[in-house]
């Protein structure tokens, strides 16, 4: 799954743009930004917040109920989103995304039966989720 979200922010484009065609190649510069995007979005699980400092939704009742760990701690159980964060530069890109399936879930939100229904019937997800925006990359990639 890939989800682009695109940004209109000319005067990054330029500079960028001016840096690439004068060196041919932007992949340091675009590890330096992934490092940077990587370390920014791992800062907004510790302070709960999206990437214009905004708090996120808090939890449900019903998800406080169910939840056994980190019960204080909203878009983390195990901790495995966070964790398990990373990018990917080129010579003119860079993506911040995580493995987990749910990622996206997290980030931009679902409504409840958004999925389909389990093999009971039940929705999936079984509520509704509000979004959590931890990433403020453009690209967010789930592989």
């Amino acid at each position: 799954m890939r989800i682009n979200i695109e940004i209109d922010d000319g005067d990054v484009l330029d500079a960028l743009n001016r840096l690439r065609r004068a060196s041919g190649d932007l992949t340091p510069a675009m590890r330096d930004i992934g490092e940077a995007l990587l370390n920014s979005t791992r800062e907004r699980f510790n302070s709960q917040t999206d990437p214009d400092g905004q708090p996120w939704a808090p939890l449900s009742e019903a998800t406080l109920a169910r939840k056994t760990r980190n019960a204080d701690k909203i878009l983390t159980r195990d901790g495995d989103l966070r964790r398990e964060l990373s990018y990917r530069e080129g010579p003119d890109f860079v993506e911040i995304g995580s493995p987990r399936v749910y990622a996206s879930t997290m980030q931009f939100g679902a409504g409840k039966g958004t999925f389909g229904t389990t093999a009971q019937g039940q929705p999936i997800p079984w509520g509704d989720i509000p979004p959590g925006p931890f990433s403020g990359c453009p690209t967010m990639i789930a592989t």
